[in-house]
């Protein structure tokens, strides 16, 4: 859930520039607890506030340039301002409060800049430390505003737009300076504040953006909206879940809306000072909630409020409507761009090696959960599966290569409505409609290379399994598992005698496909450790009736090794069995 490494070098460089900035003043120091109540503050805004603004703007940072919208582009724009005045005033706030517990009283850094209904007095007031009233106003603007710049080039800008954010920026200060006011008065000051914070957040695109002609194209799109396809609409439910909503809001409304903290802890009521000090646990606990090094106890603590009270899941689980659970991986790749080239490539090059030899080459190309059960993410009427942007491309590029392609999305769908194709709680598909597939490619194989078929069986022994198992996306959300979901159950058909054959005249490739209801230690694994013989490879081979040579192997490292070219050009058939996500 929490992209923190991208902010790690931005607070280091604040927390440096607020040290450095740091000015003593004659008061008296609060209380130590009035001190270590506003550490808890600082750290909310850092923790509870600043980190899930930078997982929705990375959502944006890396989506599809064809699924961008509008409003996506305003609730990114809005997620940079509060991020800004969070960062600077979360680092402010803990800097200031180990101050005072060290018995020193120094200035405000921060002081409410974004009500203050100009230019001027947003820079003036965003970190009084580095800027001054004395002298012209763009030259004790002047810091402040490098200090964002440079923080936002280090963050999420490029140079040329981070340029042309600064010299907008610049323009604004002198023509208030010049007219000495503010652009908007002499409207009331609630109507400068919001037109001020609105220019404002209009300007915060060029810090999401590589430059200015992006940016044009941005403000056009946000004020006029074209009707969105389906992946944008995914990336737009993505950022309005109702968890980043309360969080967006939440931070509007601390960086706009709530009275000055130094004013909130010297009033006589203590609530607010006990709420600070409760914040403090809460920040450390949600801080570690998607960390995978943290003890289970500590994640599942974090997690079970924010599952129950927001219905949401963690970086690596979304939680659907209804308690379906989607690995994150697939939403990723509905609505964000590759970070690497998929398997296609390897797959035409692996292609063109085996036509040399006359060795060929099916793709069985299985659907992910997501595009049979696109209606338990986002609500909608859907007439197909929802495949990833680009999928008949690559699929016609895998045939142009001479490759055989079985694509049983279809069939799978019109299947749905007699029979539950993936488990709620796993990312699995279930033993029914793997078998279904199994059948389809079967069924292929017979008809296109009849001779690889036997008619007589080897001597098998087959067996039912029983098996439970709470699914392992419940497992990566609930490390120690909650039971409200319940166990999914699965009836495997275990076949001996028919176990991976180095001599068998086909050889099949995969991953988590091949070894579910196989490998003991996935999904619908056993306690003893033992194969199961109840996966794809061994239905494939009964229906065959034939061992197969078995090879495991992740889509993403399915590379073209000496190994496996060696045992490719011997066979007369090799299988790759693969998500549609992968290719």
């Amino acid at each position: 859930m929490l992209y923190a490494k991208p902010l790690i070098p931005v607070l280091i460089v604040l927390m440096l520039v607020h040290v450095g900035a740091l000015r003593a003043v004659k008061a008296a120091v609060p209380e130590r607890w009035v001190a270590w109540s506003r550490l808890g503050y600082g750290l909310a805004k850092l923790c509870l506030l600043l980190l899930p603004l930078e997982w929705l703007v990375q959502i944006f940072l890396h989506a599809e340039p064809a699924v961008v919208t509008g409003k996506s582009i305003w609730l990114a724009a809005m997620a940079q301002t509060a991020q800004i005045y969070l960062s600077i005033s979360g680092m402010a706030d803990v800097v200031l409060a180990l101050q005072w517990l060290r018995g020193r009283a120094c200035m405000e850094a921060c002081d409410a800049p974004y009500r203050q209904g100009s230019f001027i007095g947003v820079w003036q007031h965003l970190h009084r430390g580095l800027s001054t009233a004395k002298g012209p106003a763009t030259s004790s603007c002047l810091p402040v505003m490098v200090l964002v710049g440079g923080v936002a080039l280090l963050w999420h800008g490029s140079v040329r737009a981070v340029s042309v954010w600064f010299l907008i920026h610049f323009v604004l200060i002198w023509l208030e300076s010049k007219r000495g006011k503010s652009l908007f008065a002499p409207l009331p000051m609630p109507l400068r504040v919001i037109f001020t914070m609105l220019l404002f957040i209009l300007t915060q695109v060029l810090l999401l953006v590589p430059d200015l002609s992006m940016a044009l194209q941005s403000w056009q799109q946000m004020f006029h909206e074209t009707p969105p396809k389906v992946y944008a609409l995914m990336l737009d439910k993505r950022l309005t879940s109702g968890w980043l909503q309360i969080i967006l809001s939440l931070s509007l409304l601390v960086s706009i809306g709530l009275p000055r903290l130094p004013l909130v802890l010297t009033q006589p009521i203590k609530t607010w000072r006990l709420f600070g000090l409760l914040l403090i646990p809460v920040s450390a606990l949600l801080l570690l909630r998607d960390s995978t090094t943290a003890p289970a106890f500590i994640r599942q603590a974090a997690q079970v409020p924010m599952t129950w009270l927001f219905d949401e899941g963690n970086a690596q689980v979304h939680l659907g409507y209804e308690s379906w659970f989607f690995p994150m991986s697939e939403l990723n790749r509905l609505t964000l761009r590759r970070p690497v080239e998929g398997a296609t490539p390897t797959l035409e090059k692996l292609a063109a090696e085996l036509k040399a030899q006359n060795v060929p080459m099916l793709v069985v190309a299985a659907p992910a959960k997501i595009a049979l059960y696109p209606d338990q993410f986002l609500r909608a009427e859907y007439p197909a599966p929802v495949q990833p942007p680009g999928h008949s491309s690559r699929l016609e590029r895998l045939k142009a290569a001479g490759i055989e392609v079985l694509d049983p999305a279809q069939a799978l769908w019109d299947r749905l409505i007699r029979e539950q194709a993936f488990y709620q709680n796993d990312s699995h598909w279930t033993p029914d409609t793997m078998k279904e597939v199994v059948t389809m490619a079967a069924k292929l194989i017979r008809q296109k290379w009849p001779g690889l078929h036997q008619a007589e069986t080897p001597l098998i022994k087959a067996s039912i399994l029983e098996r439970q198992d709470r699914g392992d996306l419940l497992s990566r959300l609930l490390p120690q598992g909650d039971t409200a979901y319940g166990q999914e159950t699965a009836q495997l058909v275990s076949i001996r005698g028919l176990e991976s054959d180095p001599k068998s005249p086909v050889l099949i490739l995969g991953s988590d496909l091949l070894t579910v209801f196989d490998d003991p230690a996935a999904s619908f694994g056993n306690a003893e450790g033992e194969p199961q013989h109840a996966g794809f490879a061994t239905q494939l081979a009964s229906l065959m009736g034939r061992p197969l040579e078995v090879m495991t192997t992740a889509p993403t490292a399915l590379t073209l090794t000496n190994e496996l070219k060696t045992k490719a050009l011997t066979k007369k058939l090799v299988i790759i069995v693969i998500g549609a996500n992968e290719l």
